[in-house]
C-alpha cells in the first residue's frame, strides 16, 4: 500500500468547505478548519494553519451570534441490547441520515454526534441572520422525518421517540482542538445551555424545547408556552424553558 505524503495529507485534512466570513476591520478572511492536525512526528514541516498562530497552536475564529440545536433519542441505548452490532449501527445512521438532511437543508451545520445524539449550529461558518427560525424549523421537521422512520417495520421495531432543544446566543466558531487534532466548532455557555435544555424534555414530556432567547427572535412565527423556570446544571440562574407546539402558518 503506498503511503500518502506530505502534500496528500494536508489536503486530505481539510474541510470540505473553505469559507469567507468577516474580519473585525469589515473586511474578509478565509477560514479553512480542519478534521485532523498534523502529526508531527510523521509530516513536522507541515503547517496546516497559520492565521492567529499561538505557538504551536492554531487559533482563529470570531464571537458570533447562532442558535444551537441538541436532539437526543430516548431509550436508544436500551434498545440497543436487542441487536447485534451490525443492525444498530444500520439503525442509527438510518436515523442520522434522516436528521442531517435536515439540517443541512436549513443551513446549518453538523458540529457533532453524540452516541445517538447530534449537535447543530445555525449561524456558521456562514453567517445567516435568520438562524434561530432554521433552527426551529429543522426541530419540526426533524420530528417530522422521525415519524416516517417510526413507522412499525416487518420486524416489529420502531425508532424510539426523539428530544430538541434550541437555544440561541453568542458563541466562539472557529479552529478549536490541539495542534495534533482540531477541527472548526461553536463553542461556549450557548452550547453547554442547549445541551442541558435538551435534557431538561424528558421531565417535561415533551419534544421540543427552546429558550427565552430563542423565542425572542421567532415569537411571531411560532406557537409556544412556558414550561416554567428551571435550574440548568452549571449555571448560577434558572432559565425560562419554552415548549415549541407549531409553527405559525406565514
Amino acid at each position: 500500500m503506498q503511503v500518502p505524503g506530505c502534500d496528500e495529507l494536508h489536503d486530505l485534512k481539510r474541510v470540505v468547505a473553505t469559507t469567507r466570513i468577516p474580519g473585525a476591520a469589515g473586511g474578509e478572511k478565509t477560514m479553512s478548519a480542519y478534521v485532523l492536525g498534523e502529526n508531527p512526528d510523521h509530516c513536522s514541516a507541515c503547517a496546516p494553519f497559520e492565521a492567529g498562530r499561538l505557538g504551536h497552536a492554531a487559533v482563529d475564529g470570531e464571537v458570533v451570534a447562532v442558535s444551537v440545536l441538541c436532539a437526543d433519542l430516548r431509550g436508544f441505548t436500551s434498545a440497543a441490547e436487542q441487536f447485534d452490532p451490525r443492525h444498530m449501527a444500520g439503525l442509527l445512521n438510518g436515523f442520522l441520515t434522516a436528521m442531517v438532511d435536515v439540517i443541512l437543508g436549513r443551513r446549518g451545520m453538523i458540529q457533532d454526534f453524540v452516541g445517538d445524539g447530534i449537535l447543530a449550529v445555525f449561524g456558521v461558518p456562514a453567517h445567516d441572520p435568520d438562524h434561530a427560525w432554521h433552527a426551529a424549523l429543522s426541530a419540526v421537521e426533524m420530528q417530522r422525518a422521525l415519524q416516517s422512520l417510526g413507522q412499525p417495520r416487518a420486524n416489529g421495531h420502531s425508532m424510539p421517540a426523539m428530544g430538541v432543544a434550541v437555544h440561541s446566543g453568542d458563541v466562539f466558531a472557529g479552529t478549536v482542538g490541539s495542534p495534533r487534532q482540531w477541527k472548526y466548532a461553536a463553542v461556549g455557555d450557548t452550547v453547554n445551555v442547549a445541551f442541558r435544555l435538551e435534557e431538561l424534555n424528558r421531565d417535561l414530556g415533551t419534544s421540543i424545547v427552546m429558550s427565552g432567547e430563542t423565542l425572542a427572535l421567532v415569537k411571531d412565527r411560532v406557537e409556544a408556552r412556558s414550561r416554567g423556570r428551571f435550574p440548568v446544571r452549571g449555571r448560577s440562574g434558572a432559565i425560562e424553558v419554552f415548549e415549541l407546539l407549531a409553527l405559525r402558518p406565514r
